[in-house]
């Protein structure tokens, strides 16, 4: 039933023209929408009914039905939920809250601009600040644990945005949002997703309030008005059938809007996101009931299907399809049903066990059945027997079963640890950290699948946080927060939002494990620098007070992560000053050699411009710092990374050529004048001399030149050539797709 209901859903979608040609919006009209969610609403039903299965098991539903059970006459039943569901259920969330509540920054964010010494800091910035905004937002922490619960429960679990201006998200599942069956788990296979949504008057009012903007950005200003006044009916008028209804409904809104749209019944609307055949995504709204037109339409409003939605999978699946994935409610749906009848029939066995059965000889008899009691003694009332009965056995009938039942849950759950087999009660170290673990460990498939949505949500939040026009307070707040901390707005907006993913929790969602991963760090700190030593103690004491109150004990102080480099650099510096060459060699740290040999060169360049130091001595260190620059300059041009960089110290390297030609200058006049007054030369003899000095050195510093723009232009040319590569090696893989 299923595979019929999907082709005619699909059937409403088009794809090419008459001509062949890509249709410019594959979902012709309303009444093809509307078609589309008929069917996938039909192919649904029956998920429908197994979820709600499972969300009564996780809600404390009775294993039986009461009604069923009153109208046989064993209304005195025990029927209860004992709540091992639920309780599973905040075993396996509470990982999940760990993996974001034991981070101190949920998101690392790259810079694309900027000194090379400051993009380290205003990155961290930024992914603080980021993080402070995500947290302070009132819904984020309940918007989380609905996407976790219903990751958990069901296998999949949809974030969405209402607008592409909107960074807060929301939360649904299939019960919210339909896609036709058997579509891969795979965002870019959803040709069309339909989401189900209530609003109340006011809220759809305050699309239209001002008409000409509605309009321009996509809204059918009249029929949200038909839609408006068809649901709006009160206790004292109905506004679809009084003359002038549109004005005085726009009045009562405009005066008291949230009163009268509490008082109207909510409007089911319809969202659509269709995938068009250039990979953008429309979207379309229209009414539930009786639409006569698209209450809103926009194609190709997203340029990719995540920045509409992006969907968490629990698994892969059966056959690799969204609909085949099982959450943890239908692995353990039958366990937990079989496991509350047992427990229920060991309450009615206990009770039935504990209790005195008598049997009256007639109906009178049990009408005047009563007890007396006369101090330590009881009179029974007459014609009543009382039965001698044998109690039932529980721990041989039921108890086994139930154990049998309790253990496989905790296999299939993963609640259970090899350790936790062993018949001996000594344990070590780690026997006791494994069962610890094994409480809120998650697998490595699910944090996988986790970790990959939760990075494209991320990114996509992100994107919208540095992109968007619609600027709010906490967007506000956030800007303000990160200039204050020295981070310039043109930093924030030019983020390579590809590289930007989340930060992974250590432990994997598992207290224990982030305690033996950081003992086990704890161990081998002799061999960290003196950051990553901090950092390590840092991690420990925020993972037992709280990062909040780690600051008290271990402040987080932005300290330059220094380098065996930064030393040779150092030392190299010494000889060069002196003008000693020194090589430079392939495997160094080519941008921490530049920084630090930059402004050493440029210090001995503003010394010879103020007259601060003697050009005889100067001139040595002036070649030899040119000449080493060059060469590091070289080895530092095929890393796209460090283009900032090179281009500042092309810029010292200019000011040098110009300071070491007039600086040769004059020295050579200081040497003619002293050879004239000294009477060592000719006059002809040394102004030949000196020419020919002069010559060597412009030719020397042009030969490096020239070398330098060769080494620059060549990896210029190798860096646009791979790229060109890539582009048709993903054009053919395109071409045979």
């Amino acid at each position: 039933m299923s595979t019929k209901y999907d082709i005619e859903a699909l059937n409403d979608l088009g794809s090419l023209d008459e001509k062949g040609k890509p249709v410019e919006s594959r979902l012709k009209d309303v009444k093809s929408a509307l078609a589309i969610f008929n069917n996938l609403l039909k192919a649904d039903e029956k998920s429908a009914v197994n979820r709600a299965r499972v969300d009564a098991m996780f809600d404390g539903a009775s294993p039986y039905n009461q009604g069923t059970l009153n109208a046989s006459g064993q209304g005195l039943k025990t029927n209860l939920n004992f709540g091992e569901a639920q309780r599973l259920l905040d075993v396996s969330l509470s990982a999940y809250v760990d993996l974001y509540s034991s981070l101190e920054k949920l998101v690392e964010v790259k810079g694309t601009m900027g000194d090379p010494s400051e993009v380290g800091y205003f990155e961290d910035v930024v992914s603080e600040e980021i993080t402070h905004l995500l947290r302070s937002w009132p819904e984020f922490h309940s918007s989380y644990l609905r996407l976790c619960t219903t990751f958990i429960k069901h296998g999949v679990a949809f974030s969405y945005f209402d607008n592409p201006e909107e960074w807060r998200f929301k939360i649904g599942s299939f019960a919210d949002i339909l896609i036709p069956r058997q579509t891969p788990s795979n965002e870019n296979c959803i040709d069309v997703a339909v989401g189900r949504r209530n609003y109340l008057l006011h809220e759809l009012y305050a699309f239209i309030k001002n008409p000409e903007a509605a309009e321009k950005v996509g809204w059918d200003v009249e029929e949200v008005k038909r839609v408006i006044l068809k649901n709006a009916t009160t206790s004292s008028r109905n506004y679809n059938t009084v003359g002038n209804n549109w004005e005085s409904l726009q009045a009562q809104l405009k005066n008291n809007d949230i009163y009268e749209g509490h008082q109207n019944p909510t409007v089911a609307v319809l969202h659509y996101w269709v995938r068009e055949m250039d990979g953008s995504v429309s979207h379309y709204i229209s009414a539930e009931e009786s639409p006569k037109t698209f209450m809103y339409q926009k194609l190709s409003r997203y340029d990719k299907p995540e920045q509409a939605y992006v969907l968490f999978t629990y698994g892969t699946g059966s056959n690799g399809t969204y609909h085949s994935i099982r959450g943890l409610g239908h692995r353990i749906f039958n366990h937990i049903q079989t496991s509350n009848r047992l427990r229920c029939q060991m309450v009615d066995g206990a009770m039935l066990g504990s209790a005195v059965m008598i049997q009256p000889e007639s109906q009178r008899a049990l009408d005047e059945l009563g007890f007396t009691y006369y101090g330590a003694y009881a009179v029974l009332s007459p014609n009543v027997n009382i039965i001698e009965k044998a109690a039932p056995n529980l721990s041989t009938a039921v108890q086994p079963a139930l154990n049998d039942i309790s253990n496989q849950l905790a296999m299939n759950t993963d609640t259970v640890s090899t350790y936790g087999q062993q018949s001996s009660p000594y344990k070590n170290q780690m026997q006791v950290v494994a069962d610890m673990d094994v409480q809120t460990r998650l697998s490595g498939a699910s944090l996988n699948l986790f970790y990959a949505s939760w990075n494209r949500l991320l990114r996509e939040i992100v994107r919208r946080i540095v992109s968007s026009k619609k600027r709010d307070r906490d967007l506000d707040d956030f800007y303000t927060r990160c200039f204050n901390r020295g981070v310039p707005v043109e930093f924030v907006k030019s983020l390579d939002l590809d590289r930007t993913k989340a930060v992974r929790s250590i432990g994997n969602g598992s207290y224990a494990n982030r305690l033996v991963a950081l003992r086990e760090l704890q161990a081998i700190s002799g061999s960290f620098d003196e950051v990553g030593r901090k950092n390590l103690t840092r991690d420990i004491v925020a993972t037992r007070v709280g990062h909040d109150l780690a600051d008290r004990y271990a402040p987080n102080v932005d300290v330059d992560r220094e380098t065996v480099d930064n030393k040779i650099a150092i030392l190299e510096n010494q000889q060069l000053s002196e003008g000693t060459p020194i090589p430079v060699i392939s495997n160094e740290m080519h941008g921490a050699h530049l920084q630090i040999h930059a402004p050493a060169l440029m210090q001995i360049i503003e010394q010879l411009n103020a007259g601060a130091a003697d050009p005889v001595s100067s001139l040595p260190a002036l070649q030899s710092y040119y000449q080493h620059i060059s060469e590091t300059v070289q080895q530092l041009a095929g890393d796209p990374a460090a283009e900032g960089l090179i281009g500042e110290t092309k810029q010292v390297l200019q000011f040098a050529e110009e300071m070491i030609n007039n600086t040769s200058k004059q020295v050579q006049k200081m040497q003619r004048e002293a050879a004239q007054s000294q009477g060592q030369e000719s006059e002809g003899g040394g102004e030949m001399q000196t020419k020919i000095q002069e010559h060597q050195l412009k030719m020397q510093m042009a030969q490096e030149k020239a070398n330098l723009d060769l080494q620059l232009k060549k990896a210029k040319f190798d860096q646009e050539q791979a790229m060109r590569d890539a582009e048709n090696v993903l054009k053919m893989q395109q071409d045979m797709s």
